[in-house]
């Protein structure tokens, strides 16, 4: 009687293995900046969380503000999901419900990954690319004219450069203030994103 054939153990591509050990470095890194800060995060410590020889990390980012960057551009395309379902719904929204649902978008996509605000006060320059801000502006300001087609495509690009820097406001200073002041800082914020499109998209 024959044996049964055993299953054959096939080895995790290269390529797999590099992307779940580089995955691993960012998480870890994340958590290290949110427990004690960008500055005071060293790379030996990311090493030694993660399980990792010093070596095994510096294979993929030479320093800490390499790691940081990666970690950003990390944050950055996933934030682009966060809005896709708001801009859906705007027509049917309210001024004060879309300022509502954009803000606890934001606070919530912030609130899940430790690592974004702290990285927003590191002394590192972050930036998103310009296309990828332009699109942000473009599909806001879609947004806008779904909701009143009346504004001309200036009002509307202004209105959603307002939106963004509103937001981008409320995210900074959470950055730098003690999370018991966030749903203070946030309220404030809604009140004020609330008002400002009230009044620009009033018919």
């Amino acid at each position: 009687m024959p044996s049964p054939s055993l299953p054959i153990e096939r080895p995790v591509p290269q390529q797999q293995r590099s992307s779940r050990r580089v995955a691993e470095y960012l998480d870890t890194a994340a958590g290290l900046f949110a427990e004690v800060g960008y500055e005071a995060t060293t790379m030996t410590a990311i090493a030694e969380r993660a399980g990792s020889s010093i070596g095994g990390l510096y294979r993929y980012f030479p320093d800490k503000p390499t790691l940081a960057l990666a970690l950003h551009r990390q944050y950055s395309q996933e934030i682009d999901g966060v809005w896709t379902p708001l801009f859906k719904e705007a027509k049917t929204l309210s001024a004060a419900e879309f300022a509502e649902r954009l803000m606890a978008r934001m606070s919530d996509f912030a609130a899940k990954r430790p690592g974004y605000l702290p990285l927003l006060t590191a002394p590192i320059q972050l930036k998103r690319d310009a296309a990828t801000r332009s699109n942000l502006r473009a599909q806001f300001s879609k947004a806008f004219v779904a909701k009143k087609p009346s504004l001309s495509q200036d009002e509307a690009l202004l209105a959603a450069n307002v939106a963004i820097q509103l937001m981008r406001g409320m995210i900074n200073v959470c950055a730098e203030s003690d999370a018991k002041r966030h749903p203070f800082i946030i309220r404030e914020f809604k009140k004020a994103l609330a008002n400002y499109l009230s009044d620009v998209l009033r018919k």
